[in-house]
């Protein structure tokens, strides 16, 4: 069982024996290096924050990251960043072209982003490019635009292939970045969220971009409910595991024809499983919490031959859990069952870190790990001190 720790050199059995029958998931996903890093956030925003109009305005909307700040992570030893951004700021009507030559706000906000990716990956760090898209009071909205449900007659699925195709073109020449389709998709038919994931891919291929493609699940995409379905609006719902299993037809999964897939999935280790939660954001119910929710999909990713990635994992260095442990016991039990799983687990991201007058708040929901001091980017937090060793 994967639980023991001692799966890693049977999976290696296993990827080499499905290689060799031509499945190309298994091929091409075990053979990719394995990678910690974080997230980077505050590029992310509520679309009806800033004069959609004119665009969000830099150091007011969004944070201009400083180089430094990079310097900073990198220095750390971190090899990937999912760096988040707004769909609606890269692409203010559906179907305008990436980026939105405005000459203005909506152009410099593109700029800015791409300006670190390039940065980043100049250092030899993955970035994975992810939009965050917020509801209409300004939480994680999962698969929308301004508001409206992908899918929805005001933003049809093609309306979401179209944006991907066009981002991914604007990378495609960079091998060090890969993509996240969107952050946690999430009040919506799970069919349609996987329907709409096919068309992602499709596009981002048919833009000639062949680097790794991250797919999340609907509700949340929480890492303990993957072969769940309650989160399903359908009135007939089904988990994201029949969801993938089925996204082109009864019997015909999601596909892509580069076999460069994989699934993404968050968990923290609050009751509510994250982070947010007012009261329990810092909370940690057991040293095992994070592997005993991961388990779920990653059994599940295994068994189909399917790399897995933790898109989101965070907790608050100074609490202890209910039975009294201090929070670094947890996060090296769930370092400890990342190694033991390294291969088809591909790779986890810390939630967050950021430019330090941004994302400071070491509680939940930010978990900061940006650095303290944002005149000379140095200086470590409390949870970067419990986590640093570990990239």
């Amino acid at each position: 069982m994967i639980r023991s720790g001692r799966a890693y050199p049977l999976l290696l059995v296993l990827a080499a024996s499905a290689a060799n029958a031509g499945d190309r998931i298994f091929a091409d996903g075990f053979e990719m290096p394995i990678f910690r890093g974080t997230n980077l956030a505050g590029m992310e925003m509520l679309y009806s924050d800033y004069d959609q109009a004119s665009g969000p305005v830099a150091d007011t909307n969004y944070p201009v990251y400083d180089t430094r700040d990079i310097d900073y992570f990198a220095g750390k030893g971190i090899s990937a960043f999912r760096f988040l951004f707004s769909w609606e700021a890269v692409q203010p009507h559906l179907g305008d072209t990436i980026p939105y030559a405005d000459g203005g706000n909506y152009q410099a906000y593109f700029d800015n982003y791409q300006r670190i990716v390039n940065y980043a990956t100049g250092l030899g760090i993955q970035v994975i490019v992810e939009p965050w898209q917020a509801d209409s009071g300004g939480g994680a909205g999962g698969a929308r635009w301004r508001g409206d449900l992908v899918g929805s007659a005001q933003v049809p699925i093609a309306a979401f292939a179209d944006f991907w195709g066009r981002m991914a073109a604007n990378f495609r020449d960079n091998p060090l970045v890969s993509y996240g389709l969107v952050n946690e998709p999430n009040s919506m038919s799970t069919a349609t969220w996987f329907s709409a994931a096919q068309a992602a891919v499709t596009a981002i291929r048919g833009a000639g971009s062949a680097q790794r493609i991250y797919v999340p699940g609907n509700g949340y995409t929480s890492a303990s409910a993957w072969t769940q379905n309650y989160y399903d609006t359908d009135p007939s719902p089904i988990s994201n595991a029949d969801g993938w299993l089925n996204a082109n037809g009864a019997g015909q999964p999601l596909s892509d024809p580069l076999g460069n897939i994989a699934i993404e999935v968050h968990t923290y280790v609050d009751p509510y499983q994250c982070g947010c939660d007012p009261g329990h954001e810092d909370e940690i119910t057991s040293v095992t919490a994070a592997r005993d929710q991961i388990a779920d999909t990653l059994d599940w990713a295994v068994a189909n031959g399917i790399p897995m990635y933790l898109g989101e994992i965070g907790m608050y260095a100074g609490a202890t859990t209910d039975d009294l442990h201090p929070a670094a016991d947890a996060w090296a039990d769930f370092v400890a069952y990342f190694n033991a799983n390294a291969g088809p687990f591909v790779g986890y991201t810390w939630w967050a870190g950021g430019m330090p007058d941004w994302w400071n708040d070491v509680h939940g929901p930010h978990f900061s790990i940006s650095p303290t001091n944002n005149v000379n980017y140095t200086g470590d937090t409390i949870n970067m001190l419990m986590i640093g060793g570990d990239f």
